[in-house]
């Protein structure tokens, strides 16, 4: 079934462009949500299967098309398309972007900021922020390059 949920996927960005241009038509002030997904997801703690970094692969518990992983809906590719698409349909004046991502799994040293931590016992939870962070600011620049990149 993993190709019809391949399908499935690979419809999404087709018609998320297609509903940001007919939101431009309406010629008003859009706010854009921005956050990857994949059906198969169980990365959230949160029990959904979107609110994803554009950075990731789905992996997979089988091989397909001899990868062990496929493209999440929309990748850093489909986050270029969506932001050109709205600036074009939209206007840059009237519409604006966050990024709506959940925190991640796994933890990522501290750093040069460790030292800010020192009266800490445990640096678990100060770690699994510096984790997200870090995705947070992967996917930041990411947005900023496709809002930056001559279409």
């Amino acid at each position: 079934m993993i190709g019809d949920v391949e399908t499935a996927v690979g419809a999404a960005l087709p018609t998320v462009l297609d509903l940001i241009e007919a939101l431009g038509k309406l010629q008003k002030p859009v706010h854009f949500h921005l956050h990857d997904g994949h059906p198969l997801s169980t990365f959230s703690p949160f029990g959904v299967s979107d609110h994803l970094s554009f950075l990731l692969e789905m992996p997979l518990g089988f091989e397909y098309r001899g990868r062990r992983s496929v493209p999440l809906m929309f990748g850093r590719a489909g986050l270029h398309q969506i932001t050109k698409k709205a600036l074009k349909a939209i206007g840059r004046e009237r519409v604006s972007f966050t990024l709506e991502i959940h925190p991640t799994v796994g933890r990522l040293p501290l750093g040069d900021a460790a030292a800010l931590f020192n009266h800490w016992i445990d640096k678990t939870n100060a770690e699994r922020m510096n984790q997200w962070l870090a995705v947070m600011s992967e996917n930041h620049a990411a947005l900023l390059e496709a809002l930056t990149v001559k279409a």
